[in-house]
């Protein structure tokens, strides 16, 4: 009677925990990738995914690309999390380059009509960086199960292909079709569960702009002109500690981005020559060289990165931060004038200038004169009377010697 009873009690038991087990909501977090692929979308993947808990992530994907390695590091998080992956493009929307590897690495994609997936060639392209991108979208149509992944993956990156959202459902790249989230979320049956929204915020727009590499180049610049302020100009302030931090924080940047040495060292070249025309202006070819050669060195290092795309706010912190180089090296500029001025000595401040005799003066005899705003001892080879005008004639230490200004 006893073991009925407990095997009913168990029997209970498991069905009341299967029922708060079943009430217990899905959790669902809907992540917005807009603009480029970079640290700043990899923090907020990694913020939809803390709050996930093995529920579902939708990433809703709207973007020309962006960086290979946040790319990596997206895909990384989706084929690791334990839970649902959901990447959407909403209609007319684009997943191009690293955006495409970010939607076809979730395990399901839902596409609007209008949108479009692909063009994922890299540039400039080499052949390193086109077999490394072929192996990762061949791995990842693979999951898909895709026919002849390994060519799709060619088309994708070597002839640069996209394909429009009926294209990609014909060739698997997509598995379903859907005009909003609210169908995404019907299709896969989340409606009316609790959602968290996760767009971008200020963390994220900065991450976004501590990696961007022509942002960084410019910290460096920056670093280096508050440096020089430090040391040339005003002495300890902390400039220089500033100026270090964002050296640093430049370095840091390139380390994570794998700094393009031959644009590294336009930029710093630039700097020099700028430098050289602050401390040492009159020759502007200097200034104007090395302007140009910053320029050039941001240039080669966004050319440099395969799927990078400049978004409205980088080119806005791009002018800002330009700016605000412009204006350091402007009060380093005039600065320097500054400290090159002749300082005057005792001899060039005080020979012919006039004053007069505070006390008499006769030969062999000092007395005291006010010249320049200040009592000086002098002497004289003529007689001077007390309050008689006088000539600064030659300085002997703080010796003056004088003589009368009525004599020639």
């Amino acid at each position: 009677m006893r073991r009925t009873s407990f095997i009913i009690f168990v029997i209970i038991l498991g069905l009341l925990l299967a029922a708060l087990s079943k009430a217990q909501p899905e959790s669902v977090a809907v992540v917005e990738i807009h603009g480029g692929i970079d640290e700043g979308k990899v923090y907020l993947v990694k913020k939809g995914l803390s709050i996930v808990n093995g529920g579902v992530l939708i990433l809703v994907i709207d973007s020309y690309g962006g960086y290979v390695k946040s790319m990596d590091e997206i895909i990384s998080l989706l084929k690791t999390c334990q839970c649902r992956t959901i990447a959407f493009l909403p209609p007319g929307s684009k997943a191009v380059s690293a955006a495409t590897g970010v939607a076809l690495a979730a395990s399901k994609l839902y596409v609007g009509d209008g949108a479009v997936i692909g063009a994922c060639k890299p540039t400039p392209s080499n052949d390193k960086t086109e077999a490394y991108m072929i192996s990762r979208f061949t791995g990842l149509l693979e999951e898909k199960k895709v026919q002849k992944p390994d060519l799709l993956a060619r088309e994708l990156v070597v002839e640069n292909k996209a394909f429009t959202a009926r294209e990609a459902l014909d060739l698997g790249l997509a598995d379903a079709r859907a005009g909003s989230l609210g169908e995404v979320l019907r299709a896969e049956g989340l409606e009316g569960l609790p959602i968290s929204y996760f767009r971008d915020d200020l963390v994220s727009e900065a991450l976004s702009l501590l990696i961007d590499p022509g942002i960084a180049l410019l910290l460096a610049v920056l670093g280096v002109l508050l440096l020089a302020l430090e040391f040339h100009v005003t002495g300890f302030q902390g400039w220089g500690v500033i100026g270090g931090a964002l050296v640093l924080t430049a370095l840091y940047t390139f380390n994570l981005i794998g700094i393009n040495l031959y644009a590294f060292l336009l930029v710093s070249l630039g700097v020099v020559l700028i430098l050289l025309e602050l401390f040492k202006p009159g020759i502007q070819v200097f200034g104007l060289s090395g302007g140009l050669l910053v320029g050039i060195g941001i240039a080669v290092e966004y050319y440099t990165q395969p799927y990078h795309v400049l978004s409205s706010f980088t080119v806005t912190a791009l002018v800002l931060l330009g700016l605000i180089g412009v204006f350091i090296a402007l009060i380093i500029y005039k600065a320097s004038q500054t400290l090159r001025m002749k300082t005057l000595s005792l001899e060039e401040k005080l020979i012919g200038k006039t004053g007069y005799a505070k006390t008499g003066i006769t030969p062999g005899k000092r007395g005291v004169v006010y010249v320049e705003g200040e009592d000086w001892t002098a002497e004289s080879d003529d007689e001077i009377r007390e309050g008689q005008r006088i000539i600064v004639e030659a300085v002997r230490g703080l010796i003056l010697k004088v003589r009368p200004a009525e004599s020639k």
